[in-house]
């Protein structure tokens, strides 16, 4: 079960050196310390708005740091999570946000 969605209109997404053409860093998020910790190892998704399904997915493999306090979320991609359909309209969204807690 997906844990976490990201709106990435913009697809700023981009492989990590070094990994073998599956492993992503996109950001720039703000996600709690505490919340970090709960969802590593968990399943994020990306989509382009709270009605469409996820265009990509993976598994969260860790959180990199910003110096303005967001984070960019480290996950190593997973096809099966093309098209899921967990955080459409989901109540975890919030008002004008990007980032959806499931």
């Amino acid at each position: 079960m997906t844990k976490l969605a990201l709106m990435c209109k913009s697809k700023n997404y981009c492989l990590m050196p070094g990994s073998n053409n599956d492993s992503y860093r996109t950001g720039q998020w703000v996600i709690g310390k505490k919340r970090r910790g709960e969802l590593l190892g968990e399943k994020v998704i990306l989509t382009t708005s709270r009605k469409s399904p996820a265009y990509m997915g993976g598994t969260i493999v860790g959180f990199d740091p910003l110096s303005n306090g967001k984070v960019e979320v480290l996950f190593k991609e997973e096809q099966e999570l093309v098209g899921n359909s967990d955080a459409i309209n989901h109540r975890g969204w919030g008002s004008g946000r990007g980032v959806c807690y499931i």
